[in-house]
């Protein structure tokens, strides 16, 4: 990547990075903000909501409970006055607070308009109201006998038309069914059958008031509760009266529900057996929906099939069945119709009936969302806001960065084709920059640089070649000797090393083999040149014949003259094979011993002997060893010090130890894979990939002959 982009990321990063992270927080802010209130606002208002709903059910319980008693001693005072009219007979006299309720025009009115039939799937012909009659219909059977007086029925009529009087909402129908299979019905009808009046002929024998639930009145189709009381002539039960109460103005005065919502579901309930020893739910009325509440107010229909109310929160439905089972009233959140919905319900009546409102929350929680919406698009409007000043300040910066760079990068292009130059073997490359700067102190260090780079470039290449000269000065076969497998092989740490290895030939026809094997002190360029010095020594003295000890001898007198004052040595070991005898004769000069692994005895033999460095003085007499034997399915190990004190991170040493464990392990193997296996011990032993010491192996194996 070119340094102008660098810089322009560099300066977009500084400027546009704390800019992108604090907006990201203030909107972070607002957003959590936004989400709290709303959610203050949400609860709160569903607390409210609750609480109002709670306190609206208790009070139509109260108001109901009132209406109800209203109801109940009107039934009364007609249920007395009925049985006084059986009782006298013809001599039956209306209290005077009964008399001259006869019906205006606007009573007339009023009464039409309350007779008119609300549900036009309920069609049964036509039919004419007298408001100023009571019809009377007499018994089926002539086997019954008559109880009411005979053609007297308009002495009850102003009884009837008082109670409908003053109380118009709370009364539709006044009946009054008798044992004797007479009735009464206030207002009468003509033009229709009596049994399209929805009757109740139950007989109570206990004076106390009793209530059905929810029905449609046949005749009008408004869904009415039926209060209805017996009639007693001397303590015994003749019949009974009855007064149609329509539902919806029992439970008048929903105009401010509007003030929640419209999707109040409003129910009548109770519970119902379900024959397993539980009770259910069941909805005995429920408010129609309508497209207008004011052209429709309050009309309530009972379900047509038995329904059931129910939650998909079986726990919290549990809660309010247990609510109702204590007679409680209450309030509750749990889902109706799968929404979240506030539940609040009266204490059942005498009938076990509850007045149940069901309240979404969405619908009272709408306030809360607008709000939540309207800060949310402010943060929207933000946001774009925040974007567009980004764009600006990112085409600011970009121009920046272009006029800033074509000043920060001209000096660098320059410094780049000098690069290249050096690069294509041109190292008389200069650059001309001037300047106090970073800039203008690499320009110096660049020109005081070639240089230096062709010098070490003339040095690595006169190490390479030092590097193949040596490895040329190594034995590059192993020789071969009927009866034995020969393997050595050297590893330098650098690119030049002071081990030494070599196979020589005493004698041009001869079987036997010297084999030498040798360490110089140091690395490097000082060591390889001793090294090299020492084998052409040692190649040139052996031409000239002569035992070992002879031949060291002179050649430590050779050496100690090159590395007089110089500090240098080197040790080395000499072995002579004699394939003809087995025999091995050998010559020390400070090397390690030369080992011979038996494998017979599971032990090695060290071929020891006196005898110091080379070079350390010049007068020093070397003698040679004899003799040992090397037996079949023997291994002869020579090898330099970097092998067994090769160290781990610890400092713990490669060891003998290890050497024989290896060796005997593959003791079977080849001389090349012994020596091969050696290295790789070593290497996965110290756990490096560069050396610390070079390693040089030779590895000559009796052949077992029995094999």
């Amino acid at each position: 990547m070119k340094i102008r982009f660098k810089l322009l990321l560099l300066l977009l990063t500084v400027s546009i990075l704390p800019l992108i992270l604090v907006q990201a927080g203030v909107l972070d802010s607002l957003r959590s903000l936004s989400d709290e209130i709303g959610g203050e606002v949400r609860k709160e208002l569903v607390n409210k909501s609750s609480v109002e709903l709670k306190r609206l059910v208790e009070d139509h319980a109260r108001v109901l409970s009132k209406q109800r008693r209203i109801v109940e001693l009107n039934l009364q005072q007609v249920s007395a006055e009925l049985s006084a009219w059986i009782e006298d007979g013809n001599e039956f006299s209306l209290p005077e607070v009964f008399l001259g309720s006869n019906s205006e025009q606007g009573d007339i009115e009023r009464l039409e308009e309350k007779y008119e039939q609300r549900d036009q799937n309920m069609m049964h012909g036509s039919y004419v109201l007298d408001f100023d009659s009571v019809r009377y219909t007499a018994a089926h059977s002539s086997s019954r006998s008559s109880i009411l007086p005979y053609g007297t029925s308009d002495a009850v009529l102003p009884l009837l038309k008082a109670v409908e009087l003053k109380n118009p909402e709370l009364t539709l129908w006044i009946r009054a069914v008798f044992n004797s299979g007479e009735s009464l019905v206030y207002p009468a009808t003509t033009g229709m059958r009596m049994s399209m009046h929805k009757t109740v002929p139950i007989i109570n024998k206990n004076p106390v008031p009793s209530w059905s639930l929810p029905q449609k009145d046949l005749l009008t189709g408004r869904t009415v509760l039926t209060a209805s009381l017996g009639v007693f002539v001397k303590k015994e039960a003749v019949g009974s009266v009855s007064i149609d109460v329509p539902l919806d103005t029992l439970l008048h005065g929903y105009n401010h529900l509007d003030v929640f919502s419209h999707n109040i579901d409003s129910l009548l309930v109770r519970l119902e057996p379900n024959g397993n020893g539980t009770s259910g739910v069941e909805v005995v009325a429920k408010e129609v929906a309508a497209s207008s509440r004011k052209s429709m107010m309050h009309m309530w229909e009972p379900p047509s099939t038995q329904m059931l109310l129910s939650s998909t929160d079986a726990t919290l439905f549990s809660r309010f069945h247990k609510f109702l089972e204590a007679g409680k009233s209450g309030v509750m959140s749990m889902p109706y119709n799968g929404r979240d919905s506030i539940w609040a319900f009266s204490a059942p009546d005498a009938r076990g009936v509850s007045l149940v409102l069901i309240l979404p929350h969405d619908d009272v929680v709408a306030p809360a969302d607008k709000a939540k919406s309207y800060v949310q698009t402010a943060i929207k409007e933000q946001y774009l806001h925040t974007i567009f000043v980004l764009i600006i300040v990112v085409l600011l910066v970009s121009l920046l960065a272009f006029l800033l760079s074509r000043r920060f990068t001209e000096n660098i292009l320059i410094l780049a084709r000098g690069v290249k130059r050096i690069a294509s073997g041109d190292f008389s490359a200069h650059v001309e920059i001037t300047g106090d700067d970073e800039v203008g102190e690499l320009a110096r260090d660049f020109n005081s640089m070639a240089p230096s780079l062709r010098e070490h470039i003339e040095i690595k290449s006169a190490l390479d070649v030092a590097m193949e000269v040596q490895t040329n000065l190594l034995p590059q076969n192993s020789p071969y000797i009927k009866g034995y497998d020969i393997y050595g092989e050297s590893k330098y740490c650098d690119e030049l090393g002071g081990d030494y290895f070599d196979y020589i030939r005493p004698e041009r026809d001869g079987e036997n083999m010297r084999f030498a094997i040798g360490d110089v002190s140091g690395h490097g360029v000082p060591a390889a040149m001793l090294m090299g010095s020492v084998r052409g020594y040692l190649r040139a003295r052996t031409l000239s014949g002569g035992q070992l000890g002879e031949i060291v001898t002179d050649v430590n007198r050779l050496v100690a003259q090159d590395t007089y004052k110089t500090g240098q040595f080197m040790t080395m070991l000499m072995v002579e094979l004699d394939p003809a005898k087995s025999e091995l004769r050998w010559v020390r000069a400070g090397h390690e011993p030369a080992l011979i692994f038996d494998f017979a005895k599971n032990d090695f033999i060290r071929l020891e002997g006196e005898g110091i460095v080379l070079g350390a003085f010049e007068d020093v007499e070397y003698s040679e060893n004899c003799c040992a034997e090397l037996k079949d399915g023997q291994i002869l190990i020579l090898g330099t010090d970097g092998i067994w004190e090769a160290s781990n991170k610890d400092g713990e040493f490669f060891g003998k130890k290890r050497l024989w464990d290896l060796i005997n392990l593959k003791k079977n193997s080849s001389a090349e894979s012994i020596a091969s296996g050696i290295f790789a011990a070593v290497q996965d032993f110290t756990g490096r990939t560069k050396q610390e010491d070079d390693l040089t192996v030779v590895v000559i194996k009796k052949e077992n002959n029995t094999q």
